[in-house]
């Protein structure tokens, strides 16, 4: 693989680059079945001719240097061209070689040579086509020359326009266009169509380093001075394409007023061909089209139809690109929207208004969630009035003082934490753990204080805790714990009437554990991956084997007193949601400090980072976690106490 000063290439030899790419793509065949052939390389020619031509119609011939795919070759297939003669990199291909071109393809239609004016092109096509014509084949020749970056330029130089010529001349011959016909009407397109092209640098040639070059307008495709220098700045990579594209324009629709038909639109409007010169990226050729359509002076024009923005008609990679407008009738938009084999055109594509819709935020409401809803706003509204006249009840929506008590301490813990948590996410990420749970953290105490939860409906406080992670917290761990809560919401919900008896300890761990199943589900993380999971699935335990203890306790024989009465106390804690906080918390602790010996990370950042880094150091959200139940069990002792 050869290098430069400017990087690498994948390409062998320089001077065999040209056969070796005519060769791959020779060997696929077009979506109607068809393909095409190559001439045998010890001929020391390169042509490519369709293997479906029976030569009964005119043949449309082509080419030129190489350097500019997929033109010529690209095109060549029913519809399009009928053979591609391909030189050297920007250099023409010789008379023998086009001559042979037009012996292997011209039947009695005759054909027409399609030549974009470059000196080396219309002297060894022309050559050519004066030496078949000696031998008797019917030939005629089209010179394209649509740039317009010179006004006073005698002759303007074949661009991209050139497919255009391609397009509409292959679509005639293919329904049986004679000669005369063919070349008249694409001797019309080749003087209509105008073309102006923008770089920020040139070509680079295989194996050689770029030439370094200033942003240039008009510049040719074999890398030829442009008209201009631009003056973009030089303190950034970025240039503002509003700019660029507002000069391109500009200039083009000058030259293109030039022309005869510039006076005289057409009813239809204009076609618009955007061809990326070869090192733009799909993003960019998005932008550009979007900065064409919506120029005020290619509006005004009428700008009805696009071919591209595609790699057209190329210089290498070229980071540029090149516009083309070209005037529209009815003959013309039928044969240029007309099928043809090259998967290399892309196609004509009309421009319609730009659309826009409002994005649905909301489930789809049912009776029973609207009643829902004008409750909540109620109870609202009257939280926020008594909060205005210094009432500090917030029963406002479902309360529950223990839980809004025990909720406050979780999230202030994580606003306490915030630094303490980015300075070990640095050690083994990039450093925003702590900021990220305290983004979420902040977006539930504004819902809290604006009286948005209700602590006294579990389902509905988890939905409204996720919503709100969604919306304020960021990041991947804000998208997971959102469906954690999510998910736990919707089995709790599912639970409420089926279970209307079961301990609330055991309907939080189900609930909880469904919620934390389908985090895994979305995340892809398990226990032992070095996670947040490594102190909430062992709090979970916890709270299981609490729930397990409860439960046989309630079922004890009633043979003493005491017992039965400690086994009833203990029931009724755990259906009042009173469950074993300081237990959770020392397992959450525990499996958060274990995150500290582990020496890979299979989740997150963390699984990039040398375990030179990670052992010693819990992990940032296990921490977080264990932090979390902490707080909530000492909340607990608190309420207890």
């Amino acid at each position: 693989m050869s290098s430069s000063e400017s990087g690498r290439q994948f390409i062998n030899q320089p001077r065999q680059v040209v056969g070796e790419a005519l060769e791959g793509c020779a060997r696929l065949r077009h979506p109607d079945g068809s393909g095409v052939r190559l001439s045998d390389p010890a001929s020391g020619m390169r042509l490519v001719v369709r293997d479906d031509w029976a030569r009964d119609q005119v043949a449309l011939i082509s080419g030129g240097g190489s350097g500019h795919e997929p033109a010529h070759a690209g095109f060549v297939g029913a519809g399009m061209l009928t053979a591609a003669v391909c030189g050297e990199l920007f250099a023409s291909p010789t008379v023998d070689a086009v001559l042979a071109a037009i012996r292997e393809v011209t039947g009695e239609a005759g054909a027409l040579l399609i030549v974009k004016n470059y000196t080396g092109d219309r002297l060894n096509f022309g050559l050519a086509a004066e030496r078949a014509r000696q031998e008797g084949f019917k030939v005629e020749m089209v010179i394209v020359a649509d740039d317009v970056a010179l006004p006073d330029n005698p002759q303007p130089r074949g661009l991209a326009g050139t497919l255009l010529v391609h397009k509409v001349t292959g679509a005639l011959a293919a329904r049986g266009a004679g000669l005369k016909e063919i070349t008249a009407i694409a001797r019309r397109v080749a003087d209509s169509c105008s073309t102006l092209g923008v770089a920020f640098n040139v070509g680079r040639h295989p194996g050689k380093p770029r030439e370094q070059r200033a942003p240039e307008l008009g510049l040719g495709i074999h890398g030829e001075p442009g008209a201009m220098a631009l003056e973009l700045g030089s303190d950034s990579d970025t240039h503002g394409v509003h700019a660029v594209m507002d000069t391109v324009v500009t200039a083009l629709v000058q030259g293109h007023s030039r022309k005869d038909v510039g006076g005289d639109l057409p009813a239809s409007g204009h076609l618009l061909l955007i061809n990326d010169l070869g090192g733009c990226s799909a993003l960019e050729r998005s932008l550009l089209l979007e900065e064409a359509l919506t120029h005020p002076s290619l509006q005004a024009l009428g700008i009805h139809a696009v071919v591209g923005p595609q790699p057209l008609m190329t210089s290498l990679d070229m980071h540029g690109f090149s516009l083309t407008l070209l005037p529209l009738d009815s003959l013309l938009e039928e044969a240029l929207s007309a099928s043809c084999a090259p998967v290399a055109w892309p196609g004509v594509q009309p421009v319609t208004p730009l659309a826009h819709f409002s994005p649905s935020q909301d489930a789809v409401r049912t009776a029973s969630d609207e009643a829902s809803d004008a409750r909540r706003a109620q109870a609202k509204a009257d939280c926020q009035e008594r909060a205005a006249r210094g009432v500090k009840s917030r029963a406002g929506l479902p309360g529950d003082p223990q839980v809004e008590q025990r909720l406050r301490a979780a999230l202030e813990i994580l606003l306490a934490s915030e630094a303490d948590l980015d300075r070990l996410d640095a050690i083994s990420g990039d450093g925003d753990t702590g900021s990220t749970f305290a983004s979420g953290a902040r977006a539930v105490i504004e819902a809290l204080e604006d009286c948005e939860l209700a602590c006294g409906d579990s389902g509905e406080l988890m939905t409204t805790i996720g919503k709100q992670l969604a919306q304020g917290m960021g990041g991947s761990s804000g998208v997971l714990l959102s469906t954690l809560f999510t998910a736990a919401a919707t089995r709790w919900k599912e639970q409420s009437d089926a279970h209307g008896q079961t301990p609330l300890g055991q309907r939080w761990h189900d609930a909880l554990s469904h919620g934390v199943a389908r985090m895994q589900h979305y995340g892809g993380a398990s226990r032992g991956d070095r996670s947040l999971l490594d102190a909430l699935l062992p709090a979970l335990e916890a709270l299981q084997e609490s729930v397990q203890s409860e439960k046989q306790a309630s079922v004890q024989p009633d043979q003493q007193g005491e017992k039965q009465e400690a086994a009833a106390e203990s029931k009724q804690e755990i259906r009042a949601g009173r469950v074993d906080w300081a237990a959770m918390a020392r397992a959450a602790r525990q499996g958060a400090d274990a995150t500290a010996e582990m020496a890979k990370a299979r989740a997150g950042r963390s699984a990039y980072v040398p375990s030179a880094h990670l052992v010693g150091n819990s992990d940032p959200g296990a921490e977080a976690v264990a932090r979390v139940f902490e707080a909530l069990a000492d909340a607990a002792e608190e309420a207890a106490g």
